[in-house]
């Protein structure tokens, strides 16, 4: 997975021909109105769009197109037996169901999670007859579990798609207002009639639509709404969308609390997931390397998945911990730059890098000293690690001060197999929506790296899929 920027979210202006960034439209009413233009607005408007929705209107409080899906690494999960067969992979639906409900801690609707495994490979078909062009690689995306991710072999793949999508969405007459802010959601005795906008001049302005479309994204850049549902989760830490803390992250759950006043239901909000990305870390397997907090000692078994390792890093009193490895390691091709960067660093001696550290050597060396014995026996009696390649006690060494940053709201809107929002006495409410990281229930307590953006892909087109249909039936 490469890492999220807010820097190369601004080089979406560059990215986008101005007639892009619509200034203004007279109309009011609308066969849909979609509300967030990332990857699963854009797919449920192409969708949309090509099942014969002939009015539609894309909105977005931020000043340009994309959201989070165009600074993402772009890594997408499909079980495609034509791509994967020819690298020896043998993979199916029945697999990644097991896989997701397994991370999920079998908190996921085994309805969605069907739903998804059984539709990637037709829609990546799909995204390919758009413009897409994934490449005839797969691979693990990171935290993925397995070898069925697809790229387009580019460093900012997200921002490929979305330029393909939104592209495609224009030339289908799809229209589209930026800074236009989503304030409520219109009703008539229990039925979603359109919603309430703040346009870019700060005016209210009421939009009809028969059906309306939430795609804002998560609420990690929430913090209040964050705290709610984990205390722990409080402003010091930053979203891997803006790691500064200055620049713009949308993901404010705005859809989330629009929803809810029309009585909508959520499911799996205490599920947020962390990952660490800040260059500590050189290496891709597990075995050759150890955590240590700030005083010098390991707290957690290095070998665990990144939510138990989230887990104890949130347990830390002040956060903070140091990744180490030596000169026997195997390093990820990032390490030169990281080290010219000074994320990483590099010692001599235990000593030295101790005093690097700002860490007792004393301490630091019992601790590589009771590390390398577990090592030799293969058994850690402290935290059950039972991966070990190697013993850490041949300098140079290498360390870096790693830290964890909130990544993706796996809870959301509660909806079904047609993306339809659940309200009270678990019924859809009629002509409500939801897709994308706005919705809940399909990978439950934790997320597979790849799964979030063909959860967009597959989703956003169903809902459009299903959008157009009832329209039709309407007539």
């Amino acid at each position: 997975m490469l890492r999220r920027s807010f820097a190369a979210g601004l080089s979406l202006f560059a990215a986008f021909p101005l007639s892009v960034f619509a200034q203004s439209d007279a109309e009011k009413k609308f066969d849909l109105i979609i509300i967030g233009i990332g990857l699963a607005g854009l797919s449920t408007a192409v969708s949309a769009a090509q099942s014969g929705v002939k009015n539609t209107l894309l909105i977005d409080k931020a000043a340009f197109v994309g959201g989070h899906s165009a600074l993402s690494g772009g890594s997408v999960n499909a079980v495609d037996p034509e791509v994967q067969m020819k690298q020896g992979i043998k993979d199916s639906p029945e697999l990644w169901f097991r896989q997701i409900m397994e991370a999920g801690e079998f908190q996921s609707d085994p309805i969605l999670v069907n739903t998804l495994v059984n539709n990637a490979h037709s829609t990546l078909h799909w995204l390919r007859e758009i413009g897409i062009p994934f490449d005839d690689q797969v691979f693990e995306a990171w935290g993925g579990k397995f070898q069925r991710a697809h790229s387009a072999g580019q460093k900012r793949n997200g921002m490929t798609y979305v330029r393909i999508m939104n592209q495609k969405a224009r030339s289908l007459g799809v229209k589209v207002r930026l800074r236009t802010e989503a304030v409520s959601l219109l009703e008539n005795n229990g039925q979603v009639i359109g919603v309430r906008v703040k346009t870019r001049e700060g005016k209210l302005e009421d939009l009809q639509a028969k059906d309306i479309v939430i795609a804002t994204g998560g609420f990690t850049a929430n913090v209040p709404m964050r705290l709610k549902y984990d205390e722990r989760l409080d402003a010091s830490l930053f979203t891997t969308a803006n790691p500064t803390g200055r620049g713009f992250d949308g993901s404010t759950g705005d859809g989330i609390l629009l929803a809810e006043k029309t009585g909508a239901q959520t499911v799996d909000m205490e599920a947020i997931q962390l990952i660490p990305l800040r260059g500590g870390r050189l290496l891709n397997y597990v075995g050759g390397d150890i955590f240590v907090d700030s005083s010098g000692k390991r707290f957690v078994d290095e070998s665990k998945g990144v939510k138990a390792i989230g887990e104890a890093y949130l347990n830390l009193p002040d956060r903070v911990f140091w990744v180490i490895t030596d000169s026997q390691s195997q390093k990820s091709l990032d390490l030169d730059a990281k080290l010219l960067s000074g994320t990483v660093r590099m010692a001599d001696s235990v000593a030295e890098m101790a005093k690097k550290m700002h860490v007792s050597p004393k301490v630091l060396q019992e601790t590589l000293d009771r590390y390398n014995k577990f090592a030799e026996l293969g058994e850690d009696k402290d935290f059950g690690k039972k991966i070990f390649t190697q013993k850490i006690d041949k300098p140079p060494f290498y360390f870096g001060r790693e830290q964890f940053d909130i990544h993706y709201s796996c809870g959301g809107l509660k909806i079904n197999e047609k993306c339809q929002v659940i309200g009270k006495e678990s019924k859809p409410i009629p002509n409500l929506y939801a897709v994308g990281e706005v919705t809940g229930g399909i990978h439950g307590r934790d997320r597979l790296g790849g799964d979030s953006l063909i959860s967009c892909f597959v989703f956003g087109k169903i809902a459009g899929e299903e959008i157009a249909k009832k329209q039709k039936d309407l007539k």
